[in-house]
């Protein structure tokens, strides 16, 4: 309730507010009715859920039982030639099998509790660096991801960190940005961490063709703090109406393949790699867009890896500017060596007629009826504490941006 009065009381003054320019309002959810026994039940929680261990790479559409959302309220101003803008996102998350209240009367239930995700203040046009952007505060810093999946392959910091930075320099052809974090450093943290991250993007290498490499450096303090080091190499693609991103990533230590942090003690004989490529189509009747991961992770410093391969992609087809028929196939594999040398297998299908506002693949609002078919092997299952190996789910969906 406090929240919702806050949210609402600043709502209300940017409106009453005549001296100042528009408050800018926006926001992401995604909701709808699921199966709850294929998504959060002991039986189906992990067995059927989004993520196979250490990737996704089953898809999302068809396979979201949860409902997300997050909001931003953004105020632009100039001031002493300075143009610059405070920014507020707030993010709520309720799992299949939790209602739309925190029924926990202690408040100890994490679920459906409105968070600050994202709150910073940036600010261009400075003397001493005109055409650069100095920002500090929380936010979602140069990610990226592939929709389809979910699967973010490059995020700086973490989700929670607070940190600084400048973007925006110009260099070789391309725009530098520097970057600190600070992991949460609670009384509770037992080991706080720094993390440095540098961005190099649009640099031009080939007709249509331009190349991002980040490096990240990170350091743990407390008992066993370790530090770490990564670098994500990015290559985007205009090729066939459409567009390919292509990312090869190593990391090692207490940093983690997307640039951001990994475990706080996890040491120098921790190494992680891995590549992916990913191909879009997005404007049209005909949209797509496939994935394709492979990725081995040191399970433990003995030299035991868990490795990581999933395929498959989405399309849809719009026969009218307001209906779609999509369709969704995913495969995951996992094989740990730590626990067996088992491979564990999942495929997804998903088929969704589609009421939407255009063709396009990322117009939105759009209205979906699904039908999922799950199959697992019985190592996958086992491994997951699925109740059954095969099963088919229904549910509606409605997914807007703005």
């Amino acid at each position: 309730m406090k929240f919702r009065t806050t949210f609402l009381a600043a709502a209300a003054l940017s409106v009453l507010s005549t001296a100042a320019s528009a408050v800018d309002w926006g926001g992401y959810t995604r909701i709808g009715p699921g199966q709850k026994s294929t998504c959060y039940n002991g039986g189906g929680a992990s067995g059927f859920g989004s993520q196979a261990p250490g990737h996704g790479g089953i898809g999302r559409l068809g396979n979201e039982c949860e409902t997300y959302g997050e909001f931003a309220l953004s105020q632009g101003m100039d001031a002493g030639g300075v143009n610059y803008k405070a920014l507020l996102m707030t993010n709520f998350f309720s799992s299949g099998s939790t209602p739309l209240r925190n029924t926990d009367p202690t408040g100890g239930n994490n679920d459906n509790t409105p968070r600050i995700a994202q709150l910073y203040v940036e600010g261009k046009g400075f003397d001493v660096m005109p055409n650069a952007n100095f920002w500090v505060g929380r936010r979602f810093y140069h990610r990226a991801d592939v929709h389809w999946d979910d699967s973010f392959y490059v995020m700086g910091g973490l989700q929670g960190s607070t940190g600084a930075g400048v973007d925006g320099i110009s260099v070789g052809g391309g725009s530098l940005g520097v970057a600190i974090f600070r992991s949460p450093d609670e009384a509770s943290v037992t080991n706080a961490g720094t993390l440095i991250n540098i961005d190099l993007q649009g640099i031009s290498v080939n007709p249509g063709g331009k190349l991002r490499a980040t490096l990240s450096f990170s350091k743990f303090g407390g008992t066993g703090g370790e530090n770490g080091s990564g670098l994500s190499l990015q290559h985007n693609q205009s090729i066939f109406g459409g567009e390919n991103t292509l990312w090869v990533q190593y990391s090692q230590g207490s940093t983690w393949l997307d640039m951001g942090f990994a475990g706080a003690t996890d040491d120098s004989s921790k190494k992680r790699w891995r590549i992916a490529d990913s191909f879009a189509l997005l404007n049209g009747p005909l949209t797509a867009q496939t994935l394709i991961h492979y990725g081995e992770v040191d399970a433990d410093t003995n030299g035991k890896k868990a490795k990581t391969f999933s395929l498959g992609g989405r399309v849809a087809y719009a026969f009218t500017k307001n209906f779609k028929l999509q369709g969704e196939v995913g495969y995951a594999t996992t094989k740990n060596e730590l626990t067996g040398n088992n491979n564990e297998n999942v495929t997804k299908f998903t088929i969704a007629p589609t009421l939407t506002v255009g063709p396009n693949y990322y117009d939105r609002p759009e209205l979906r009826f699904y039908v999922t078919q799950y199959s697992m092997n019985e190592n996958y299952r086992l491994a997951n504490g699925a109740a059954k190996k095969n099963k088919t789910a229904f549910g509606f969906q409605a997914e807007i941006w703005f």
